[in-house]
């Protein structure tokens, strides 16, 4: 019998995401060793290595958790040294979040790993493949985002992120 064969119903698509994005986490998690990072800091975390110095508030609407969790977990970032608050420049009533650079170094560890894990899937499929299966992720992303966010709502911070502990939440 094939695997396929042996897939139980609803074990399909979402089980094969759900694995591959177990895989994906075991690559990254030595680099989060012995760092005290929860999932919801490390989603914080992610988030700034895309968008450094944004406000509380952008944040909390980023990462859909609530301004008072984004305090609290802003406070232990910043005693663990991942993170500062500024002030805003222009406006002394609003603060930033910035990476320190023990935070950026994690971002480059990280990074460094994934690339690694991309050049092993061009090398285990065909060429062009890697970026079709990128296409599709992100129309099925998109596409189920959007659709978390038409039944929820804008005032709660529910969603696709909204879990005590997603599968594969680097």
């Amino acid at each position: 019998m094939s695997k396929r064969e042996l897939m139980m119903p609803g074990e399909g698509v979402p089980q094969l995401l759900y694995s591959l994005t177990n895989c994906l986490e075991q690559r990254v998690l030595p680099h989060f060793r012995g760092t005290k990072l929860h999932w919801g800091l490390r989603r914080i975390l992610q988030r700034l290595w895309l968008e450094d110095g944004l406000s509380q508030s952008e944040l909390a609407r980023a990462v859909r958790f609530s301004e008072a969790s984004i305090s609290n977990m802003l406070k232990h970032l910043v005693s663990g040294g991942w993170v500062e608050r500024r002030t805003d420049s222009y406006d002394y009533r609003v603060t930033r979040v910035f990476l320190t650079q023990q935070g950026s170094d994690l971002r480059t560890a990280v990074k460094t790993e994934l690339a690694d894990v991309e050049g092993e899937l061009r090398r285990l499929l065909p060429s062009g493949e890697v970026e079709k299966l990128a296409e599709l992720l992100h129309q099925a992303l998109d596409g189920l985002t959007r659709r978390s966010e038409a039944t929820s709502d804008p005032e709660t911070p529910t969603g696709i992120y909204d879990r005590a502990g997603p599968p594969g939440d680097l």
